[in-house]
């Protein structure tokens, strides 16, 4: 479906990109923002075109998330990865790694077989390739529901109560109307990191992506980089100090470059019903392995404890004003009244 898509960080990277992406439950959308900060999100990984030898690579927002994505909109590429342990397979590797490396927390340790056996022992990576993507304001939800809803109620169990039936779907129309992310084609501009093997997440309450810009200017927007990090959580700004200085230690085992502007972001989620998918996030700059944090949003380590049936009810109930709202505001942007 895209044949230009192959060499979008290489054929090998491209190819391990999309069966990853077949297969995980949760991946990772990237990009710059138009003042050259960096932006990630979590997304259910979809595809176009399943039955094809290169389907297209997609994610489909519900408009409650449409504030999200607005930067991305205008930005010139995007990083697809998938990097949480939970959605690699259990070979996971970098294309040609072998014994050379750690690949972070989570390779070794006690009960592997001594050093010898950790030194050979593969490393254990996720996968990122970044491009040009293609917006679609799926605004009926048509192409959503032809192509990506089955794929998404295996993948995704709270949207089976929502769209499990012709019946529930009538009921809850504004949950189809999608903003659909598909990967089109390969990063545009030298200095775009189009390939990334950054070492598995393990840890979600301690390990986030480092997502920073590579733009020269805001307004040169390629394509983020990232790194797979570990994060000093007890020295981690919280709700009433959220601001701040925390360590990081990327789990290649190199310190963090410097970044006039960088991103924490990681999630957990319950597994495996997925009620609670919570993100946080934590924004600054990145000097001598240290993150000054001007923003935050969410927790680390969050509890993630089941929702009661008033908090499931005001949950549905926020999410589908949100949704509708979403939509709303979509087709006045579209289609403005005369």
């Amino acid at each position: 479906m895209n044949p230009a898509l192959g060499d979008c960080g290489g054929e090998a990277t491209v190819d391990r990109l999309r069966e990853a992406w077949r297969r995980a439950v949760t991946a990772e959308l990237c990009w710059t923002n138009p003042d050259g900060t960096p932006a990630a999100i979590a997304v259910t990984p979809v595809v176009r075109g399943a039955g094809s030898a290169t389907p297209t690579l997609c994610a489909a927002l519900p408009y409650a998330r449409a504030d999200e994505v607005a930067g991305l909109r205008e930005a010139d590429a995007a990083v697809f990865a998938v990097t949480d342990s939970r959605s690699l397979p259990a070979d996971a590797g970098a294309p040609g790694a072998g014994a050379a490396g750690s690949g972070g927390a989570g390779s070794g340790g006690a009960g592997s077989g001594g050093a010898g056996a950790a030194a050979e022992a593969p490393v254990r990576t996720g996968v990122a390739a970044s491009g040009t993507v293609r917006i679609v304001d799926d605004l009926k939800g048509e192409l959503f529901t032809d192509e990506l809803l089955d794929q998404e109620l295996v993948k995704y169990p709270p949207s089976r109560t929502l769209a499990d039936s012709v019946l529930l779907r009538r009921e809850n129309w504004w949950w189809l109307p999608r903003i659909v992310v598909e990967l089109t084609g390969p990063a545009a501009g030298p200095g775009s990191p189009e390939e990334a093997h950054p070492p598995e997440r393990t840890n979600p309450a301690r390990h986030g992506l480092l997502v920073t810009a590579t733009a020269d200017a805001p307004g040169s927007l390629r394509a983020p980089e990232l790194r797979s990090v570990d994060v000093d959580v007890d020295a981690t700004p919280h709700a009433a100090a959220p601001t701040g200085v925390t360590g990081l230690r990327d789990l290649t085992g190199e310190p963090p470059p410097p970044a006039p502007s960088a991103l924490v972001f990681g999630y957990d989620y319950t597994m495996p019903d997925l009620e609670r998918w919570e993100t946080w996030s934590l924004a600054g700059r990145v000097s001598g392995g240290r993150l000054s944090v001007d923003a935050r949003s969410g927790t680390p380590g969050d509890d993630l404890r089941t929702l009661g049936l008033l908090a499931r009810t005001r949950r549905h109930r926020a999410l589908a004003k949100a949704c509708r709202a979403g939509v709303r505001a979509a087709e006045r942007h579209l289609h403005p009244a005369p």
